[in-house]
């Protein structure tokens, strides 16, 4: 019982292990892609950015599943927001019950000295080189970005994109 387990989480980890590995709809952006990749247009997105790096399959894992909390917790608070979305668009609230809906990057970097990662996440539905970084200007609350404090284990913010024609989604900022 205990080699089936070991196989499985080395072959989950070899996975994961290159810079460009993408399962699950998940890329590891390369490092020396990162500044472009935290370079936002028209959301917030991280201030300083210094030091890029890849982050662990571990430390992808714990910002997924503190953004799926976080968008679970909110999603009443945006609902009447996103009440016009068309049907069978993917919202980012949908996200955390079906990951399949949305591509997403992740590079590390230092902010202040603080380990941080950015995740950059758009609809699945785009057709895109994985490894390059995705950016959209005023693509609308569809694509949004996540900054994430790997020593607290938390998410610092939630941002939307903007829109010229609305609406317009206020980060989630806990």
């Amino acid at each position: 019982m205990r080699q089936p387990l070991a196989c499985a989480a080395i072959a989950l980890l070899a996975g994961c292990a290159t810079p460009y590995a993408v399962q699950e709809r998940v890329t590891l952006l390369d490092p020396a892609l990162g500044t472009a990749a935290t370079q936002t247009c028209s959301r917030p997105g991280p201030e300083n950015p210094e030091r890029l790096f890849t982050p662990t399959p571990r430390e992808v894992t714990a910002i997924e599943s503190a953004a799926m909390r976080l968008l679970r917790d909110r999603a009443d608070e945006y609902a009447a927001s996103i009440g016009s979305a068309q049907p069978g668009t993917a919202t980012p609230f949908d996200w955390p019950h079906d990951p399949s809906l949305y591509k997403r990057q992740y590079v590390g970097y230092y902010e202040d000295g603080r380990r941080m990662i950015y995740g950059n996440f758009y609809p699945a539905s785009i057709d895109y080189d994985e490894r390059e970084p995705f950016t959209i200007c005023d693509g609308g609350w569809h694509f949004f970005g996540v900054e994430y404090d790997v020593e607290d284990a938390a998410v610092r913010r939630i941002a939307f994109d903007g829109s010229l024609g609305g609406p317009f989604l206020p980060p989630i900022e806990p």
